[in-house]
């Protein structure tokens, strides 16, 4: 457990290094995604972090495709419109931080993880080979936490039709 008392400097470095730790199990995990066909009718999908879900030592990561038609199917395997995926719901290898990094917000150690998983999740996206993929996908930190900014995470840049 990395105890109380960086600096929002020192906590970010120190994060930063525990994703980079993760990154070779995120990249497979993006690329077994990549290998499911998508139907016709999905037009676009988002990238959610949540920060919040599950504790500060495991954030999660979720697709959700959109299109003509949602739906919602549990027993449809497919990707179609409607259809979120957890991409990871937890990441092996991220060491945990006291918990005051994500409840004293003065340090603002949320936005602080937020801006870092946002970067690192879109830097392994790419390293997967995901700029290419066929639809277009947003990157966004679920509750705002961060900058508030979006990635675009394919080359397709519309928000489809």
């Amino acid at each position: 457990m990395v105890p109380f008392g960086l600096t929002p400097e020192q906590f970010a470095r120190h994060y930063r290094r525990s994703l980079e730790n993760c990154s070779l199990f995120l990249i497979q995990r993006l690329t077994e995604l990549f290998t499911q066909p998508i139907t016709e009718n999905v037009d676009r999908a988002e990238v959610q972090i949540f920060l919040e879900q599950d504790g500060i030592a495991a954030p999660s990561f979720w697709i959700y495709y959109q299109g003509k038609n949602n739906r919602v199917d549990s027993s449809d395997l497919s990707i179609f419109p409607g259809r979120s995926l957890e991409i990871a719901d937890y990441l092996p290898g991220l060491k945990p931080f006291d918990e005051q990094y994500s409840t004293d917000d003065e340090f603002g150690g949320l936005d602080i993880m937020g801006n870092l998983l946002k970067t690192w999740f879109a830097e392994c996206w790419w390293k997967a080979s995901g700029w290419c993929y066929s639809i277009p996908v947003m990157l966004y930190i679920h509750d705002g936490y961060g900058d508030n900014q979006t990635i675009a995470l394919s080359k397709h840049t519309g928000q489809g039709n």
